[in-house]
């Protein structure tokens, strides 16, 4: 760009704060453009005092939340305090007026939001008033559904409920003082236009923008360990009903009884028995946390078996980076990224998953993912970085 812009992105948490893959996506991109030479902020909650302090080039803003319990803590309430905090946090003048002085503090250029969990959509009112345009990414569906998933027990959710729009109606008046809205997919923005979110935003003004994806230890020159013994598939990710653990499980049960192995990475978010009994007897092996690079140097390939629409499918991403083809459902981003009909299944069949499985088998061990230069141009630092100066670009001119 001509000049040093100054840019201020706003998530939930902010590394070293991790719970999902949107605060670690948030500050590869401000790190980046840091590094362009930009002067970038990121405002985060905490659950502690204000906070402000550098981070990789990023001057970072830590607002207390203001919230009824502090995000970590979600698991640990009844689901009616939840849902009543929920109901709360739209309207959480507090945090509308903290960070309304980060703004005053670091006079932006442009207001960057992204995963909007725990946060009152007022932030944008903090934001419009002081005539700063605000870009939105899109990373979840936290807009539109209480569990930012649009997923229940029961399976993907077809409409937004009532308990849904109950707990998130002021967001619907709020969205209309965003001037540009970016996607890590094109379902999660397709959707949320369906919902007459950010439909006053001009087509000029929207963009789908995947993720950097970057994992750690693996460089441009990265060639991967050659492997020796059974075909090794993996999964990397929460053990939970939307993630397709059960789907994957019982297509491992109908498959030869020699000749693989899985490894299951990733912690339950309840109890862990379940899958075991699922496993029983199989060559399945739960290796708890592990690095992406620890586990894909073990696995041939991997499976992303969600059932739910994911609105990019970080893992995909990183497995590429890595150099491991991927198994994935045809919905949300992990279609979006895969793009090969050859190695897509549709959520929850277990039969397609069981064909596909076979057939890597009967091939033998597979080389890189086909697409993979194609995803890997997409996701680097700097062209994650160049893609939303773009946007900032046409916003502000």
């Amino acid at each position: 760009m001509s000049r040093r812009l100054r840019v201020l992105h706003l998530s939930s948490l902010y590394p070293p704060h991790i719970v999902g893959g949107a605060e670690r996506s948030v500050s590869m991109l401000a790190e980046a453009q840091a590094a362009a030479g930009w002067d970038v902020a990121a405002a985060c909650l905490t659950p502690g005092d204000a906070v402000e302090e550098e981070r990789g080039g990023v001057r970072v803003f830590r607002m207390p939340h203001g919230n009824d319990f502090w995000l970590e803590d979600w698991l640990s309430h009844t689901q009616r305090q939840r849902e009543w905090a929920k109901f709360k946090q739209q309207a959480n003048f507090a945090i509308e007026r903290r960070f309304g002085a980060v703004i005053d503090a670091f006079k932006p250029d442009i207001v960057n939001t992204h995963s909007m969990v725990d946060i009152s959509t007022r932030v944008w009112r903090a934001a419009q008033r002081r005539g700063v345009p605000i870009v939105h990414t899109l990373r979840d569906f936290d807009l539109l559904c209480a569990a930012s998933s649009m997923f229940r027990d029961t399976g993907p959710c077809t409409h937004r409920h009532l308990k849904c729009r109950v707990l998130t109606f002021t967001k619907q008046f709020d969205q209309r003082a965003v001037s540009a809205v970016t996607a890590v997919g094109g379902e999660v923005l397709e959707r949320h236009l369906r919902y007459r979110f950010f439909d006053h935003v001009p087509p000029h003004h929207r963009r789908v923008i995947w993720n950097t994806a970057q994992v750690a230890g693996i460089a441009d020159d990265y060639v991967k360990p050659a492997l020796s013994g059974p075909i090794t598939f993996g999964y990397l990710g929460r053990l939970s009903p939307e993630k397709g653990v059960d789907t994957l499980l019982a297509a491992a049960r109908l498959l030869p009884p020699t000749g693989w192995r899985l490894l299951i990475a990733g912690a339950a978010l309840g109890p862990i028995e379940p899958y075991l009994e699922l496993a029983a007897g199989l060559p399945v092996e739960f290796i708890g946390f592990q690095s992406p690079k620890d586990l894909f140097e073990r696995i041939d390939v991997l499976v992303t078996p969600s059932l739910w629409a994911e609105p990019l499918g970080r893992t995909v991403l990183e497995a590429y980076q890595a150099q491991v083809p991927v198994i994935g459902s045809r919905s949300g981003g992990i279609a979006e990224i895969i793009a090969d009909d050859a190695w897509l299944v549709a959520p929850g069949d277990v039969a397609a998953l069981v064909e596909r499985m076979r057939a890597v088998l009967d091939h033998g061990r597979p080389g890189p993912p086909a697409g993979r230069a194609r995803v890997v141009a997409r996701t680097t630092p700097g062209a994650v970085a160049d893609a939303f100066a773009e946007v900032y670009t046409r916003l502000l001119s």
